[in-house]
C-alpha cells in the first residue's frame, strides 16, 4: 500500500464519513471498494450523494472487474442508510447494470428502503434472467407491501427456480391477499419442501379467508396436501377449523391416512377446544401408534389447567 493511500480501517473505526467519501473517489479502485464496504457499516446520510455516484454504471467500468464490487457495496450501503433519494438510482442500477450481483443488491436495497416508487421496477425484475435477482425482487415486493404486486407474485409461484417460488410465497403471506389462496394451495404440492412449507405458512397468515379452501383441500387425493391442510387449519383455528379437523378423525369423512389423522389430532390440540375431546379419545384407539401418540398429547394440552403466573 502506498503511504498516501487512505487507511480505510482507521476511517471506519473513527466513523470519518468525510474521509470515506474522499476514499470513494480514490484513484485506487481497491480503495473505492473498501470505502464503500466501510460506509455500509458506518451508514451516514452524508454519504448518500457520493454513494449514488459510485453506484452508477459507466461503460468503461467493464474494463475493471473490481468496480463491480464498488457498485455492489454502494447499493448495499444505500439500502442500509435507507434514504429515499437513492431510489431512482437503485432502480436504474437494478434495470441496467450488467452485473447480476449489483442488480441483486439494488433490488435488496429497494426492499429495505420500502418506497412504493420501486414497485413497478421490482415487478419487472421478477423476469430478470438471473434467479437470484428474481428471488430478491420477490422478497423486496413483500417488504414494500403494495398489493399491485400480487398478480405478479402469484405468477412467480410458477418460476423455474425454487428459491423464487419460495420468496414469492413469503411475500404473498405478508400481503395477505385472498387472490393468492388458490395458487398457494397448489404450491403445497411443490416439488421443493421449502416452497411447500412457505406456502403453508403464507396460507396460515391469510387467516379466516383461507379456511374454506383449506377445508376443501382436506379432500385432496394427495395425502401430503391433506396433511399440510390440517396443520394450517389448526394454526388458523375457529369454529369451522374445529369441525373440519374433528371430521378427519371421526364419522363418515374419517381420513384413511394415518399421517393426516395424526396431524389433525395434533392441530386439535393447538386449537385447544374441549369439544374435540370425543374425536381425540376415538383417535386414542387408532390402529397406528403415531395417531395415538398425537391424540394423547392433544388431550393433555386441552385438559391441562393454565399455568398460574408467578409475580
Amino acid at each position: 500500500m502506498d503511504s498516501s493511500d487512505p487507511d480505510i480501517e482507521y476511517l471506519e473505526e473513527e466513523q470519518d464519513v468525510d474521509g470515506l467519501i474522499r476514499a470513494l473517489k480514490d484513484r485506487n479502485y481497491l480503495m473505492r471498494k473498501e470505502a464503500a464496504r466501510a460506509l455500509k457499516k458506518v451508514g451516514d446520510e452524508k454519504a448518500v450523494n457520493a454513494l449514488i455516484d459510485s453506484l452508477r454504471y459507466k461503460s468503461w467500468h467493464s474494463d475493471y472487474i473490481i468496480l463491480n464490487s464498488v457498485r455492489e457495496n454502494s447499493a448495499e450501503a444505500l439500502g442500509r442508510i435507507g434514504d429515499v433519494r437513492a431510489v431512482p438510482y437503485l432502480i436504474e442500477s437494478m434495470e441496467d447494470d450488467p452485473d447480476d450481483e449489483v442488480r441483486l443488491k439494488s433490488a435488496w436495497a429497494l426492499g429495505e428502503i420500502g418506497d412504493g416508487e420501486a414497485v413497478d421496477a421490482l415487478i419487472t425484475a421478477l423476469e430478470d434472467q438471473k434467479w437470484d435477482v428474481r428471488k430478491t425482487a420477490a422478497n423486496a415486493l413483500g417488504m414494500i407491501g403494495d398489493h399491485h404486486a400480487v398478480p405478479y407474485l402469484i405468477k412467480a409461484l410458477e418460476d423455474s427456480d425454487w428459491q423464487v417460488r419460495k420468496y414469492a410465497a413469503v411475500s404473498l403471506g405478508k400481503l395477505k391477499d385472498e387472490r393468492a389462496i388458490p395458487l398457494l394451495l397448489d404450491s403445497m404440492e411443490d416439488e421443493d419442501a421449502d416452497v411447500r412449507w412457505k406456502a403453508m405458512l403464507a396460507l396460515a397468515k391469510m387467516g379466516e379467508s383461507a379456511i374454506e379452501p383449506l377445508i376443501k383441500a382436506l379432500r385432496n387425493k394427495n395425502w401430503r396436501v391433506r396433511t399440510k391442510s390440517a396443520e394450517v387449519i389448526g394454526k388458523i383455528g375457529g369454529e369451522k377449523a374445529l369441525n373440519a379437523l374433528i371430521s378427519v378423525l371421526l364419522g363418515k369423512y374419517r381420513d384413511n391416512n394415518r399421517h393426516v389423522r395424526g396431524r389433525a389430532a395434533e392441530a386439535l390440540g393447538r386449537i385447544g377446544d374441549e369439544r374435540a375431546l370425543k374425536a381425540l379419545q376415538n383417535a386414542q384407539k387408532d390402529e397406528y401408534k403415531y395417531v395415538r401418540e398425537k391424540a394423547n398429547i392433544s388431550i393433555q394440552k386441552i385438559l391441562e389447567p393454565p399455568k398460574k403466573l408467578v409475580y
